[in-house]
């Protein structure tokens, strides 16, 4: 019995160390009134242009996320993935219109949260193994950037294309989030 708690034990911990938890760091959404678009041709004009930009090691494919618990259904997204940056697009129609959303997730290792949960110097020690440097920051706002301006232009071709009324400046603007908050 000891030895089935001790293999489960190094199971566990190696999952921890192998996969980390993504922390919601911000979000956009928007909804194009009186206009529908293709779920699939929106994603494939959103890849290329993400390709474009010639930013190395992105990886991006669609994936179907469920709506709800396990056994609801799902909805299609397309997801980015960056060093430990997740950006997950939607674009569904919804009534008469389509709505377009984006969520940007960083990840944590396994370590990186283990290390923290030490009672009294966790915290210290998260930070003295995994600081954050000027270096983080301007990666994950390069990201966030290079994945928003994509999104915009996108929705900026395909409306001009189809004479509808271009987002305003506050419609832009996503919804942010301390990053590096632990």
């Amino acid at each position: 019995m000891n030895i089935f708690f001790i293999l489960i034990s190094i199971f566990i911990i190696i999952i921890l160390f192998k996969k980390g938890i993504p922390t919601l760091n911000s979000h956009w959404n928007t909804m194009i009134d009186n206009f529908t678009y293709s779920t699939q041709e929106f994603y494939s004009l959103l890849e290329k242009e993400l390709q474009s930009h010639g930013v190395k090691n992105i990886k991006v494919h669609e994936k179907k996320i469920s709506t709800g618990g396990t056994l609801s259904s799902k909805r299609l997204y397309l997801r980015v993935k960056w060093k430990q940056y997740t950006y997950d697009c939607c674009c569904a129609p919804f009534g008469n219109g389509t709505f377009i959303s984006w969520y940007l997730f960083t990840e944590k290792t396994g370590f990186e949260l283990l290390i923290s949960k030490i009672p009294f110097v966790g915290n210290y020690l998260a930070h003295a193994f995994f600081p954050i440097t000027y270096y983080s920051i301007d990666t994950s706002s390069m990201f966030l950037t290079y994945a928003q301006s994509s999104v915009l232009k996108v929705i900026d071709d395909i409306t001009n294309e189809k004479g509808v009324r271009s987002l305003t400046e506050s419609e832009r603007k996503p919804i942010m989030k301390d990053i590096f908050k632990r």
